[in-house]
Parts: C-alpha cells; sequence; structure tokens
C-alpha cells in the first residue's frame, strides 16, 4: 500500500521520532494542498488590482519605519469594508456566508481525493468564528461550514490540519493578514491574545475528538516584518501558553508550530514544546526550492535535534522541480503541502490546480481599488454575486498535468539529472566524479553534470555593481547527467496504470541497458552528437505498479542524458 495516496488514512495520525503515522503505525507522506481564499482570502490572488512589482516587493517585505498597511482588496478585513463600500451594509451581512458556500464545497475535497492528496491544509480565520465584539460570541454559520469540511475530508479520507491563518489581531501584518496595522496586536494587547486562545480551546472542543484531524496549526507565518522581528519572544510566550490550554482538552492531535520571519527561522526552535505528550512538528513555508537536499538540510538537522518532523506547510516551485524535490522530502518523511488550493485565473493561472474566473466587468471593481470611480450599488451587486458564483468548481478549470507531474505519474519526461537520490534498496546514490558542477547543483552526489545549453556559461559574479543582463538558469533544463562504462542512475515513477513506455533522450556514443524491479529490460544505443540536439533511444516497456523505477546502466562509451520519457 502507498504511503502516499489516501489509502493510508486509518485511525489518529501522530508523530513517530522524525515520522508522521496512522493509527496503525505506518508511515505516511502527508500530501495535499493549503485551502487559499476560503476563510482567510488574499487579494492577490482573488482580482486585485495590477499593481507594480517593486509595489508589490514593498508590501510583501517591508523595511524598518516604513509604512506597511494593506492595500484595499488584500484582507478579509479590508475586502469586507470595499464590499461595504460598493454594495452596502445589508449585502456585505451574508457575503462571507455566500462566498464560503461556494469557495469550498463537497466536490472540491471530493476532487482533492481524486487527485490522490490524503491531507488538507484547512486555512481559517479568527474573524470568520468569532465576531469582532465585546463578549464571546461565535459564528455559529462559520463553526457550521467547518464541520461540513471536516465531514466530507472524513468522507474521502483527508486528514485535516487546521491552520489559523487569520488570527485575533493579527500576526504578521502581510498579505491576508487580519492586521489593524502594522503591528501584531496578538502579541502587543493581553485582549487578543486570549481571544485567539479561547478560540482555539472551543475549536478543540468541538472537533478534538475527530479522529481525522491531524492537528492545530496554532499561527501563520508569525512576526514576519522587520519592524516586528522584536516580538519573537512573545510568539514562543503564546506557543507555550497555546499549547499548555489545549492539552487540558485534547492530548491526541499534533501541534504544527512555524517559527518567525515568513515560517523560515528556526531559531525558537531550541527545546520540546509539547513536553507532556511530545506530539508536535516543525512547520516551514519553502517557496522556489532547488530539486536537492541542501535546502532542506538546516532543517532536517533541527528535526533530528527535536525527534520531531518536518512540515512544508506552504511551498512550490513548478511541476517538474517539485516532483523532484517532493521525491527527496517524502524519502526523509517530509510533509508538504502546497499553496493553494483554488486561485483567481487572471491572476494566477496554473499557481494552484484549480483557477476560477473573474466577471467580465470586474475592471470596474479593480478601477475602484486603486481610487478609481465606484460602479452604483446596483452594478457592484450584480458584479460582485457573478464574482461569488463562478467560485464554484464547475465553473473553474482544473490543472490536470500540475498534479500529475509533481506527483511523478506518466506521461512525464524527467530531466536526465532529475535521478534518485537513493539505490532501489534504500542505500544513498553516489556517482564517481570529483570536481564541481555548474550551477552548484547536487554537488553532494559526485555525478558530472554537463552544460547542456545555448545560454552563456556562469561565471563568478563582481561585487561591485548588479548585472542586468545576467542570465537565469535552470538546473533541470540547462544541464545533462554524463555517465561513464559501469555507471548508472535510477529514475522513479508513480501510479503507472498500464504498461509504459520510456526512452532516453542524450547522445553517445554509447550501449546502455535499463533495467526495472532487477529485471532487464533490454539494450538501448545513441549515437555520437551534440547536447543541444539530443536523440531518443529504441523505448523499452514497464509493466503497471504502484511505484516503478527505471535503472539506466552505461555498458559502453559514455551517455550524455537530457531526458528519461515515460509515456502510454
Amino acid at each position: 500500500m502507498s504511503k502516499f495516496n489516501n489509502e493510508i488514512v486509518k485511525g489518529v495520525l501522530k508523530t513517530n521520532g522524525t515520522r508522521f503515522v496512522n493509527g496503525e503505525g505506518e508511515e505516511v507522506i502527508l500530501h495535499g494542498y493549503g485551502v487559499a481564499n476560503w476563510e482567510n482570502v488574499e487579494g492577490f490572488m482573488i482580482g486585485s488590482a495590477p499593481l507594480p512589482m517593486e509595489k508589490f516587493k514593498f508590501i510583501l517585505f517591508p523595511g524598518p519605519g516604513q509604512d506597511h498597511n494593506p492595500e484595499r482588496w488584500t484582507s478579509r478585513r479590508f475586502v469586507s469594508q470595499q464590499v461595504r463600500e460598493l454594495c452596502g451594509q445589508k449585502y456585505l451581512d451574508t457575503f462571507w456566508d455566500r462566498w464560503e458556500e461556494n469557495h469550498l464545497r463537497e466536490e472540491d475535497i471530493k476532487l482533492m481525493a481524486q487527485m490522490g492528496f490524503n491531507c488538507i491544509r484547512v486555512v481559517l480565520n479568527a474573524n470568520a468564528l468569532l465576531y469582532e465584539e465585546p463578549g464571546i460570541h461565535y459564528n455559529e454559520g462559520g463553526f457550521g461550514r467547518l464541520a461540513n469540511v471536516i465531514d466530507w475530508c472524513e468522507k474521502y479520507k483527508l486528514y485535516v490540519i487546521l491552520d489559523m491563518h487569520g488570527v485575533v489581531g493579527g500576526n504578521n501584518g502581510a498579505t491576508g493578514d487580519s492586521l489593524f496595522c502594522e503591528y501584531p496586536s496578538i502579541f502587543l494587547d493581553a485582549e487578543s491574545k486570549e481571544r485567539q486562545i479561547i478560540l482555539w480551546e472551543e475549536i478543540v472542543r468541538r472537533f478534538g475528538s475527530r479522529w481525522i484531524i491531524a492537528g492545530y496549526d496554532l499561527i501563520n507565518e508569525p512576526v514576519s516584518s522587520p519592524i516586528q522581528h522584536e516580538y519573537i519572544p512573545l510568539l514562543v510566550q503564546y506557543y507555550d501558553e497555546c499549547i499548555e490550554r489545549i492539552r487540558k482538552i485534547d492530548k491526541v492531535h499534533i501541534f504544527f508550530l512555524e517559527g518567525a520571519k515568513y515560517a523560515r527561522d528556526a531559531r525558537i526552535f531550541n527545546r520540546p514544546y509539547d513536553p507532556e505528550c511530545h506530539n508536535w512538528a516543525i512547520s516551514i513555508h519553502l517557496y522556489g526550492a532547488s530539486p536537492e537536499i541542501k535546502d532542506l538540510y538546516p532543517w532536517l538537522l533541527k528535526c533530528q535535534e527535536l525527534n520531531v518532523p518536518l512540515w512544508l506547510g506552504e511551498c512550490g516551485a513548478g511541476p517538474i522541480n517539485d516532483a523532484v524535490f517532493y521525491d527527496i522530502c517524502a524519502h526523509y518523511g517530509v510533509a508538504y503541502t502546497p499553496w493553494g488550493w483554488k486561485t483567481a485565473m487572471d491572476d494566477h493561472p496554473g499557481h494552484g490546480p484549480v483557477s476560477h474566473p473573474l466577471p467580465k466587468d470586474w475592471k470596474k471593481i479593480q478601477d475602484f481599488q486603486m481610487v478609481g470611480p465606484r460602479p452604483s450599488y446596483e452594478e457592484s451587486i450584480r458584479i460582485m454575486n457573478e464574482f461569488i458564483e463562478l467560485t464554484k468548481l464547475e465553473h473553474c478549470v482544473i490543472n490536470w498535468d500540475k498534479i500529475r507531474i509533481a506527483a511523478k505519474h506518466p506521461d512525464i519526461d524527467l530531466p536526465g539529472v532529475a535521478y534518485d537520490m537513493w539505490d532501489e534498496n534504500g542505500d544513498r546514490y553516489y556517482g564517481k566524479w570529483e570536481l564541481s558542477n555548474y550551477l552548484n547543483f547536487r554537488l553532494e552526489d559526485h555525478t558530472k553534470l554537463v552544460w547542456a545549453t545555448t545560454k552563456a556559461l556562469p561565471y563568478p559574479k563582481f561585487a561591485w555593481y548588479p548585472d542586468k543582463n545576467e542570465e537565469r538558469y535552470d538546473p533541470l533544463e540547462d544541464l545533462a547527467l554524463e555517465l561513464a562504462p559501469g555507471e548508472y542512475a535510477n529514475y522513479t515513477v508513480r501510479e503507472v496504470e498500464k504498461p509504459c513506455t520510456v526512452k532516453l533522450s542524450g547522445v553517445g556514443p554509447c550501449t546502455v541497458e535499463m533495467l526495472c524491479d532487477g529485471q532487464s529490460l533490454g539494450t538501448v544505443s545513441l549515437g555520437a552528437g551534440d547536447i543541444l540536439k539530443p536523440q531518443d533511444s529504441e523505448a523499452v516497456t514497464i509493466p503497471a505498479g504502484e511505484e516503478k523505477t527505471v535503472k539506466v546502466v552505461v555498458k559502453e562509451g559514455t551517455l550524455q542524458l537530457k531526458k528519461v520519457k515515460f509515456a502510454y
């Protein structure tokens, strides 16, 4: 049985050293998607007006003392303000109910299971569950919708990680936060902190008995902008108090804890955080990771030190890159949930698996976002109604190829340099090359990688000035693997539903034997040539199976391998 798909979702999830295991003690590689924009919208993913790139960088990474107030269509708080301005208070009273009901439905959860996922990061906003007013008054509609999502996840067998993405008072000030201004109230005033912990206690009381719940992500990307870093000690205090109080109610489920600085700073993880149950994991957000072990290295060391698992709560870098990187993650038991499930088609085409269209007159709303003319109430209501309707899955575009490639399911062309990091028996794979490699790619493997692109060879950068003409390099596209006689490399694909052909794309001259499951598939040849014009070898065939590894062994000559092509 695969440790990837949802057949492994059985019983309460827990940690076992640096791994996650199900209720029967079987290892689970958690992988799914974060449900962005359900309760916690982020303007740049749901149709905000285009911003100059420099302005966008400024919003995400402000400098000390600089203004950091969000744009007019950025977070739930500011979207509410603009919907009120456009459509009136009465319309706003039901806007979020209808948005949440359409944006995440049973068919979304069913599709996630069909795509092979086994978990979901359910993104919450405190303001969707606890009203911002004196006293503790819960939004029962919001809790009801959350209960529905949990029920659907149990029906379709997807572990649920409850992620408090927007906390009471705000956590970091970046896009999508609940912040009032640029300072995180949850750490600065006692009422906000207490209300957030009370909300967590209520969530745990209501859902803590559900086995499908994997655990609780207590706060998203806390104290991230530079002007907030002085509050990192207050984050530690929040974790300690939150964990202590939740453990009085729930001693079963996992705590997922994020460091400061956009969940990239590991310094707070210097001791156990759940001493009573030792059932917690470190969560990091790692976008654009290089498809090799080096970007995981410091975090793997930290997890080994504390004997806890690692979860990439947010990640992603492109399907082929992800296919290679997620394989490395899985080898070390690292969970991963890319970001995010459903985004506006015009904003981030192909960003996630699902893209919803925007209304045909949406530019009128965008103009108003940029302090343009306000459409009439009647026109605004019509556009916003269309906006809500179009978030239903039935109107969306599904990017099946993105998911299939990232999971390494045929049809797929794997770059020659995307070889497995380990042998068939699980031992670490090494070549015999002692020199370095272009782009410093996969140096620890001691394999020889050759230049396979028309781009200029990279040279050491000058520190004196930025070079605007510097080319961008992609090692998966710009390099090829060179193998001498007796050398080999392995390439793994999954969910091979029927017999699948395999071809090598590269140059020789060489003779190569290809094996699968220890059995020879035959010998193929490649003639001499230019790696910029790779040739395809004869095809061999691998049988159907849950996981198939093809071993490429050079018998004679030298192989420069650009791609390994798996096709039905």
